[in-house]
Order: C-alpha cells, then sequence, then structure tokens
C-alpha cells in the first residue's frame, strides 16, 4: 500500500531543461501506458526557457499529471529532489525527457519491485542515433559496449549506472540525504553508490531497457562530455575515498599500447577545451577514413579526455554547467 493511502502505487518523476521538442513524445508514450495501478506524472521544469509550461497545461485531461516549476534553472538533481519532493507515489520512477518508454513501462516497474522497499531498479539505455558516420564508427557500437558490460556487472557494482531510467522505494529516497549538491554531473552515481551503502538491492533487468532519444551525436560533444565526467569521477573519489571501482581486466601487448596512448594524449592535454577541439577535427576525419579508423579515433578521444578529466579536472563541477548549454543549443539546432 501506498505511504498516502491516498496517494497512487507509483510517481513518474521527469525532470525538464528546455524540454519543448522532447516532451510531446514521452507524454504521448505515457498516455499509452497500460497500468491496473494508480499513478501519476510529475514533470519538472528547470528553468523558464521555452513553450514547455503551455505545452504541459494541454495534456492536463490526458494524464494524471502534476507540474513543479522551478523559474531560473537549478540543475538535474535540484529538479529531480523537487519532483520527488511533490510525488505521492509509494515508487519513485526517473524518466529523463528524452527516452522511449514501451506500454508495459510503469507496470514493469512496479513488477520488478515485488512489493519490496530494499530494492534499486535500473533500466539501461539503448541510444538511438540518427544516420552519421560518427554513430556508425563510434556511437552505436561503443554503446552496446557498454550496455553489453553493464548487464554483466557484478551487483555490488551496479550502482554505477544509476542514470537516466530507475525506481526506488520512497523510504529509500527519505533515508538517502538526497542529492549531493556539490556534483552538478555525476550526481545519479554518487547518489547510487549511497543507496548501495544503505544496503539497498540493485537490479538491472533487460525486460525495462528503454530507448534513448538525446545521445550524443557528434564526437564534439562526446569527447569534451567525456573529459566533464572524469572530472566528476575526480570529486567523487575525493568524497569517497573508500569506494572501490571495478577495475579493468589486464590486457595483452595491444591493450597496453592503447592505454599508453590514452595516458600520453591525457597527460599533454588537459583542458576540456582542448578536446572540443580535438572531437570536432575527429568529425572532419570521420568522412574520410574508414569506419573502423574513425572507430578507434573517437574511442582514444573519449578514454583520453576521461582521464585526464579524472586527473586534472575541477572539483568544481559547477563550472561545466556550460557544457550541458551547448549540448542543448546543438540538439536544437540539429548538430
Amino acid at each position: 500500500m501506498p505511504t498516502d493511502p491516498s496517494g497512487p502505487d507509483a510517481s513518474v518523476v521527469v525532470p525538464s531543461h528546455h524540454g519543448a521538442h522532447r516532451l510531446p513524445h514521452l507524454l504521448a508514450q505515457l498516455a499509452a501506458q497500460e497500468c491496473d495501478r494508480p499513478w501519476e506524472v510529475v514533470v519538472v521544469v528547470d528553468g523558464i526557457v521555452d513553450d514547455t509550461p503551455a505545452l504541459l497545461a494541454a495534456w492536463h485531461d490526458r494524464l494524471p499529471l502534476r507540474i513543479v516549476t522551478h523559474q531560473v534553472a537549478r540543475g538535474v538533481a535540484a529538479a529531480l529532489t523537487s519532483g520527488y519532493a511533490a510525488a505521492r507515489g509509494y515508487y519513485l520512477i526517473r524518466c529523463d525527457d528524452d527516452l522511449d518508454i514501451p506500454p508495459g513501462f510503469i507496470a514493469g516497474h512496479l513488477a520488478a519491485h515485488a512489493g519490496r522497499t530494499d530494492r534499486v531498479v535500473l533500466a539501461l539505455t539503448r541510444d538511438e542515433f540518427p544516420d552519421t558516420p560518427y554513430a556508425a564508427a563510434y556511437g552505436r557500437p561503443a554503446n552496446a559496449r557498454a550496455l553489453a558490460a553493464a548487464y554483466a556487472q557484478a551487483p555490488e557494482h551496479r550502482w554505477i549506472h544509476l542514470a537516466a531510467c530507475n525506481s526506488f522505494h520512497r523510504s529509500a529516497w527519505e533515508a538517502s540525504g538526497g542529492f549531493d549538491a556539490r556534483f552538478a554531473y555525476g550526481e545519479d552515481s554518487e547518489f547510487g553508490y549511497r543507496l548501495r551503502r544503505q544496503g539497498l538491492d540493485f537490479v538491472i533487468d533487460p525486460a525495462l531497457e528503454v530507448g534513448h532519444r538525446g545521445p550524443a551525436t557528434s564526437a564534439a560533444t562526446r569527447v569534451p562530455r567525456a573529459y566533464v565526467s572524469g572530472a566528476s569521477r575526480r570529486l567523487f573519489a575525493a568524497v569517497h575515498p573508500e569506494a572501490r571501482r571495478p577495475l579493468g581486466r589486464p590486457g595483452d601487448w595491444r591493450g597496453r599500447l592503447w592505454n599508453a596512448a590514452v595516458g600520453v594524449l591525457a597527460s599533454a592535454m588537459r583542458r576540456r577545451e582542448g578536446y572540443r577541439t580535438l572531437g570536432s577535427l575527429a568529425d572532419r576525419a570521420l568522412r574520410h577514413v574508414s569506419r573502423r579508423a574513425g572507430g578507434r579515433i573517437v574511442a582514444l578521444l573519449v578514454e583520453a579526455a576521461g582521464r585526464s578529466g579524472q586527473r586534472y579536472g575541477s572539483l568544481d563541477l559547477h563550472t561545466y554547467r556550460d557544457q550541458k548549454d551547448a549540448e542543448v543549443a546543438g540538439e536544437l539546432s540539429g548538430a
């Protein structure tokens, strides 16, 4: 039974910034949900920057919809915090506004919890790319590798994969202390680590996999994003020195050579701006080299950027807030 007897079994919490072009697809899929248990949708508008409020107003008669508004953007962690606070459901389901969900999405999450209060259910995301040289050379293969690795992840490390789509019992949120405001990026996996320390059981269910309509679509976006992700791992290590992440397997001479190349580039280029430039150059190169060669070029840049960010990135992740702004601008322009 829900904590609030009059409340629904599930609350789908959707953080959205500049989402007027993304939300219609998701709202239509939410309206088509096949779930015989009561549920609601809580959309958090993180900053009044487009027509999202008017768009949402038109959906009140088609969805059990509630809206929370931040007049000024405060970031995804603050948006989720506001959404979870407003939600009345027994289970809280995070669903980013660029996801592609099936009709059984809500029912599937509720079934995966099986009435338990000590479980975190993770739905991994399958990136949906336009047909571009970047997608063919790196985007799709890299996402396939990431999904395979996540599904094979040891239970004690599954918290690393808490991201755009997950669910947990309300009591887990209330006991967690919420998101750490220092993590303007990487707030989700840091939160996942603390949920794991609470003793919660993490479940990755392949049946709940969802599409992701908003992946990086160019090396110019993906490479500097890797640097910021590395910086978030640096902060994580400073905040949680006791944490242990899974170690990579020792490779053969080819793996050692690759690792050395990544290390050399990571040491030579220590600023995110430099990786953005290298990413743009890689996008140009992808039009002229083989798919295999292009994939290796982008992979080298992504891995070096991540390692460089982890070594040299700022511990003040708020200095990278412009990364998200640049990605939204690229999304709107179709770049």
